[in-house]
């Protein structure tokens, strides 16, 4: 089984995989309602190249971070955190997506690769000064997609 290492941007040949990822993801129907309303708050997220590398953009929140899982065998993306520190305590997940295979149900969902995703945004995010609570803006309970408009808190 391959290993998964995290990192800021994708190289420019995995951009058929990210546009996968991002916007063709079969996982995604779970919470749909608070995809589209944080497209609604926020803007919809855009695969952009910097140099050799993609990033995410969002119009909506100019200064975006993304964080990739990155399967280190084939060098594919396998999850992706896009947040944003919305004032100076908090940081919001604006928008999470991982593989089937990762998901609930898939092959290797016993890696808990989202859990991890986030424990991965959380520690990055401990290191800026005064960030007190990281949010979900949008988060599920068993399944079914949680009320639009919903966030979860966890404190730094």
């Amino acid at each position: 089984m391959s290993k998964i290492e995290f990192k800021s941007h994708v190289p420019v040949a995995q951009k058929a995989a990210l546009e996968a990822l991002l916007f063709f993801n079969a996982c995604q129907e779970r919470v749909s309602a608070c995809i589209a309303d944080a497209i609604e708050k926020f803007g919809a997220p855009e695969i952009v190249a910097d140099r050799d590398r993609l990033r995410i953009h969002m119009k909506g929140l100019p200064e975006v971070q993304s964080l990739f899982a990155i399967d280190t065998e084939t060098g594919r993306p396998v999850g992706v955190a896009v947040y944003a520190r919305q004032d100076i305590e908090h940081v919001t997940v604006v928008h999470i997506g991982i593989t089937s295979e990762f998901a609930s149900g898939g092959r290797r969902a016993n890696e808990q690769l989202l859990l991890k995703l986030l424990r991965e945004v959380r520690r990055s995010t401990r290191r800026v000064k005064g960030i007190r609570t990281m949010d979900l803006f949008y988060a599920t309970a068993t399944g079914r997609a949680a009320a639009p408009r919903a966030s979860a808190k966890i404190l730094m």
